[in-house]
């Protein structure tokens, strides 16, 4: 697995801002939410999405208009990166221009052919909530807006049975512990695990990566796998004080953290190639 876009670690939307935000714990059960989505509350929340889609757009383009602040707009757009590679959705061609960026996943809606299977619609009211969340205001129209752009989310995902210390099933802490574990270990040593990865036959290792994708949706959770993927980079990075840091090195972290958290989902030989990297390090595993 790679990973792509500018700005794409530092815990996207950073810890001071989410300190600080008055809807910073709505974020944090976004982020949980997304890793534990079925294909059945994808459907029902682009279904919710649909209703009063004038409106919605309208609603979008005024609080994008709205966000003045260079730094909320980039760690936004950072965070549109890191959702369209979860989703699988294009890239757009501009990177460096955050405002585009937000305007991105409508633009490619809307542009979207009749005859498209709809998935560019499915997956909008996740943007959707995302940039209530984080920019519409707090007087009565802002309020009026983040109600209308997070409903399909609220309806669909909470209450939520996931926090985020089990965001990723009831092996959760295992797979956090390694990335942890990893923020306080010597940057060479990680580097070198970095390095062990890097030189695993690329074939075999993509292969494994396939298994795993398959071992998530056969889960039931189609996008835990890469979420953990997105919650690996800034560990990686803080690991060895670098932002962006090499592939291989947050390749190797989550190899380790995935074969924590879904022990029992992969066969053996699966596990401990991903696992590989992490003990040539002379690292141990917590399970």
């Amino acid at each position: 697995m790679s990973t792509s876009g500018p700005g794409r670690g530092r815990d996207d939307l950073g810890r001071a801002l989410l300190a600080q935000h008055p809807r910073g714990e709505q974020w944090r059960q976004l982020d949980v939410t997304i890793a534990n989505l079925t294909f059945d509350q994808i459907t029902r929340m682009g279904s919710l999405g649909e209703e009063h889609a004038s409106d919605r757009q309208a609603v979008r383009d005024r609080i994008i208009a709205g966000i003045t602040d260079p730094e909320l707009a980039g760690r936004l757009a950072s965070r549109w990166i890191r959702w369209k590679d979860t989703f699988g959705l294009p890239m757009p061609a501009e990177l460096d221009d955050p405002i585009a960026v937000l305007h991105h996943p409508y633009v490619l809606a809307r542009q979207a052919a009749p005859n498209h299977s709809g998935w560019h619609k499915v997956v909008l009211p996740v943007f959707d909530a995302g940039l209530a969340i984080a920019a519409a205001g707090h007087d009565d129209e802002g309020v009026a807006d983040y109600e209308l752009l997070t409903a399909p989310w609220r309806q669909t995902c909470l209450p939520s049975r996931y926090t985020a210390t089990s965001a990723y099933g009831p092996r959760s802490q295992a797979a956090l512990r390694v990335l942890r574990h990893a923020e306080v270990t010597s940057a060479t040593v990680v580097r070198r695990m970095g390095r062990a990865c890097a030189a695993i036959d690329e074939q075999h290792w993509e292969a494994a990566c396939a298994a795993v994708t398959e071992a998530s949706i056969a889960w039931g959770f189609p996008l835990r796998a890469r979420c953990l993927y997105w919650e690996t980079v800034p560990a990686a990075e803080d690991a060895v004080g670098e932002s962006p840091t090499d592939t291989s090195i947050v390749n190797a972290l989550w190899g380790a953290a995935i074969s924590q958290a879904f022990a029992g989902r992969l066969d053996s030989d699966t596990s401990a190639l991903l696992a590989s990297p992490w003990r040539t390090a002379g690292l141990p595993l917590p399970g």
